[in-house]
C-alpha cells in the first residue's frame, strides 16, 4: 500500500516525537536534548537520546531509533504503513486499512494468535452480556461490585460449559486448531491429539500486552472450581516474565506522576483503576522479573508498592522492594491493614477513602522495611545488629538526600541509637554513582579517517545542506566511487528524497532509510560543522578526491585542455564546440 508522501508528512509533522516517545521512556532533558534508559535493549545507564529540534532519536547502544514512524515501527514491531496508520489515527488522519499481510503473500502466525483472541474476547463478551448462560456469571460479577460500565469497559466475557466451543467458533473462522493450541486458547489429549477448550465454564478476564492488543486470558472461577484463576500458559504472544496487567492504560498516567504503583493481581488494578488511582500494574501470578524491572525504570524513577496487608504481603514488599532499590529506584510502601487487599478495602471504605489511604501514606521503603524487621525482633539485640548493617546498606541507595536523611532519623529514633553514629557508616561512594548515571550524557565520538573519508563527508554534508549543489552535481559522482557502504547509501537516497522535498529535513529523511547504522551516519553527519557556502573550487576538489577517475569530459580541465588542441589544430569547429561547452558548464555554476 502507498500512502501520499504530503499525507506522511502532514502525520509526521502533527505526532511530535517527544510526546510519542515519552509514552514509552522516561526522558530527561539534557542540554538541547532529552536522554532516557533504551526501550530496545536492557541498559543500566541511558544511551538513548530524542531531538526535540530534529524530530528524531537515537540509541548510542544498540544504534536504534529514527524518526516518529521508525520508533513506532521498533516498538511495536510493525510496519511502517502499519506505523504511519497508528499515528494517523492519533491526530485524527484515517488511512483506509488494507490486508497487507495477505496482499503481500505474508501471514504471520503471532498476528493470527493476536486475532484469535480478539475474536473471542468478543465472543466471551457477548456471551456474558447477552445469554442465558451467561447470566449466572454476569449476576456474581454484579454482586463483586462490577458494574455495566466496568464490565464493558474491560470487556470482561464467559466461557460456556463446552469442551469444543472455542475449538469450533476458531475453526468456523476459518483458524487452525495447531495454531490455537499453540495460542493457548485450546488444550490437547496428548493421547489422541484431539483438541478442545482450555477455558469452560468460567470468567474470562482479556490480558493486554503493551500496545492494547488480546494476547491472553485469565479465567476466573464463579463456582468454586480449582485453580481459581486459570490463565493462559506461555505462548509465543504471552509471556509473564514481559507483561504487566494493565500497562496499555496506565502508561499514560505512569509517565504523568512519574510514578508506578505495582499490586498483586489484576482485580486489585481493575478496582483501583476505577478508585481513580490510574498508575497500576500487576504481574501476571509471577514474581517480579528482570524484564518487569526493566520496563518499569523505563517508565518511572518512583515505584510505590500496594500489596495485600497480610504477613505474606508485607514479605512479598520487603523482596520486591529490596530489587527496586538496587536498580537505583525510588521506593515506597503503602502497609494496608491487616488481612485487607485493596479490593476488600475498596468494599469496606469506599472507593474515595481508599484513593485517599494510598495518597497519603506512601512510606518509604526502607522506613517500611525497618518497622517490619524491628518489631518482627523487637527484644532480640543480636537481630538488630545485623538488620542495622542490613538498613545502612539499604540507606546508601537511597538517591533523594532528603528522603535519605528522613530515613536515617526514623530508623535511628526507631533503634534508639544515636543518628549520628548511623551517618558515620554510611558510604558516599554509592551515592556518587548514581549522581554520576543522571548526568551521563551520550556523545557520538569523531572517527579518525583518511582523505577520501573526509572528502565523502563533506561532501554529503554539503549535499544535505544545499538541494541546488545536489542537482548540479550528483551526476558526475557514481554511487561506487564511495568508499563507504553508508555513505553509497545516503547519496542514493538523497536521490529520491529530492525528488519530493526542496530542504533537507533530517526527520523526513530517515524515512528514506531502514538501517539503524546508516541512520546513524546520517545524524553524524548532520552534526558536523562545516562552510554552509561552499566555493566551487572547493566541490570540485571533493569529487576529484572521491572520484579520481571521474568522466574526464565532464571536467572543466579537460574542456580547456581540448580547446587548447583545437586551437592548436586550428579546427574551427571544435573550438566552438569546446568554448560552447565551458560556457555551459560556467552557466551551471553561477
Amino acid at each position: 500500500m502507498r500512502i501520499e508522501q504530503d499525507l506522511i508528512n502532514e502525520i509526521r509533522e502533527k505526532n511530535d516525537i517527544l510526546d510519542v516517545v515519552s509514552e514509552y521512556v522516561k526522558l530527561e532533558k539534557r542540554g538541547r536534548n532529552y536522554i532516557g534508559l533504551c526501550p530496545f535493549h536492557d541498559e543500566k545507564t541511558p544511551s538513548f537520546s530524542v531531538s526535540e529540534d530534529k524530530q528524531i532519536c537515537h540509541c548510542f547502544g544498540c544504534k536504534k531509533g529514527g524518526n516518529v514512524f521508525q520508533f513506532i515501527q521498533e516498538i511495536k514491531g510493525i510496519s511502517f504503513v502499519d506505523a504511519v496508520r497508528e499515528l494517523g489515527d492519533k491526530v485524527d488522519i484515517h488511512i483506509e486499512k488494507q490486508e497487507t499481510a495477505q496482499t503481500e503473500g505474508i501471514v504471520d502466525d503471532h498476528i493470527k494468535m493476536i486475532e484469535m483472541h480478539e475474536l473471542m474476547a468478543n465472543n466471551f463478551h457477548y456471551i456474558l452480556k447477552h445469554t442465558e448462560e451467561g447470566e449466572a456469571a454476569l449476576n456474581y460479577l454484579k454482586s463483586r461490585g462490577f458494574t455495566e460500565e466496568l464490565i464493558n469497559d474491560r470487556k470482561i466475557g464467559y466461557a460456556p460449559n463446552h469442551s469444543k466451543f472455542t475449538h469450533d467458533f476458531l475453526e468456523k473462522n476459518g483458524y487452525d486448531a495447531v495454531l490455537a493450541y499453540e495460542a493457548g486458547l485450546l488444550s490437547r489429549n496428548d493421547e489422541t491429539f484431539d483438541y478442545f477448550d482450555r477455558f469452560r465454564d468460567r470468567i474470562i478476564f482479556p490480558l493486554l500486552n503493551f500496545q492494547g492488543k488480546t494476547v491472553g486470558f485469565s479465567g476466573r472461577t464463579y463456582t468454586d472450581q480449582s485453580p481459581k484463576y486459570l490463565n493462559s500458559p506461555e505462548t509465543p504472544i504471552f509471556q509473564k516474565r514481559k507483561m504487566l496487567y494493565n500497562i496499555d492504560r496506565a502508561r499514560k498516567f505512569i509517565r504523568q506522576n512519574d510514578e508506578v504503583i505495582l499490586l498483586e493481581g489484576f482485580m486489585d488494578v481493575i478496582k483501583s483503576f476505577e478508585a481513580d488511582i490510574k498508575q497500576v500494574v500487576a504481574t501476571m501470578g509471577t514474581a517480579l522479573s528482570r524484564e518487569h524491572v526493566t520496563m518499569v525504570k523505563k517508565l518511572a524513577s518512583n515505584v510505590t508498592l500496594l500489596y495485600d496487608g497480610d504477613f505474606a504481603g508485607k514479605e512479598a514488599a520487603i523482596n520486591v522492594g529490596k530489587d527496586l532499590l538496587n536498580e537505583g529506584l525510588n521506593v515506597f510502601v503503602v502497609n494496608l491493614p491487616k488481612t485487607m487487599d485493596p479490593d476488600d478495602y475498596i468494599t469496606e471504605y469506599g472507593s474515595d477513602a481508599f484513593k485517599s489511604f494510598v495518597e497519603g501514606q506512601k512510606q518509604s521503603y526502607v522506613a517500611f522495611k525497618a518497622q517490619q524487621l524491628y518489631y518482627a525482633n523487637e527484644n532480640n539485640d543480636l537481630k538488630h545488629e545485623q538488620h542495622i548493617e542490613e538498613l545502612i546498606h539499604d540507606i546508601n541507595l537511597i538517591q533523594s538526600e532528603f528522603l535519605r536523611k528522613k530515613v536515617l532519623q526514623q530508623v535511628a529514633d526507631l533503634y534508639k541509637v544515636d543518628v549520628n553514629s548511623l551517618k558515620n557508616r554510611l558510604s558516599p561512594n554509592i551515592v556518587q554513582n548514581y549522581t554520576d548515571y543522571n548526568n551521563f550524557v551520550p556523545e557520538m565520538k569523531e572517527k579518525k579517517l583518511d582523505k577520501v573519508g573526509r572528502a565523502e563527508q563533506a561532501l554529503l554534508k554539503h549535499f544535505m545542506n544545499h538541494k541546488q549543489l545536489f542537482l548540479e552535481y550528483h551526476s558526475r559522482i557514481n554511487q561506487e566511487d564511495f568508499t563507504s557502504l553508508n555513505n553509497r547509501v545516503i547519496f542514493s537516497r538523497l536521490n529520491g528524497y529530492y525528488k519530493n522535498n526542496d530542504v533537507f529535513n533530517i526527520s523526513d529523511f530517515s524515512s528514506y532509510i531502514e538501517e539503524h547504522q546508516i541512520i546513524e551516519t546520517v545524524m553524524y553527519l548532520d552534526s558536523l560543522l562545516i562552510n554552509d557556502e561552499p566555493e566551487t573550487e572547493e566541490i570540485e576538489d571533493y569529487i576529484r578526491i572521491i572520484s579520481p577517475n571521474e568522466h574526464k569530459e565532464n571536467s572543466i580541465e579537460y574542456l580547456n585542455q581540448q580547446l587548447n588542441k583545437a586551437m592548436q589544430a586550428g579546427d574551427i569547429a571544435l573550438q566552438r564546440q569546446y568554448l560552447e561547452q565551458i560556457v555551459q558548464y560556467n552557466r551551471n555554476r553561477m
